[in-house]
């Protein structure tokens, strides 16, 4: 999956952005549901918001194009 991939995909049963400031509490409801259900992705470090790359120091213009493994 490309990162305009998980900038644009629309989040649905089994696709989640999550900003990088999440407690684990708060991430442990997602895990249990895609656990309960047939699994997911959660991209963690992508604004719900506005959608921007959290946590690293590129801007997202030289981040396109690298792919992430998820």
């Amino acid at each position: 999956m490309t990162i305009e991939e998980v900038l644009f995909k629309n989040e649905k049963q089994i696709f989640d952005r999550k900003s990088i400031q999440i407690k684990p509490v708060d991430l442990s409801d997602t895990i249990c549901a895609f656990a309960n259900a047939d699994g997911g992705t959660i991209a963690i470090g992508i604004s719900d918001k506005h959608r921007r790359i959290e946590g690293v120091d590129y801007h997202e213009e030289q981040l396109n194009g690298w792919k992430l493994r998820v």
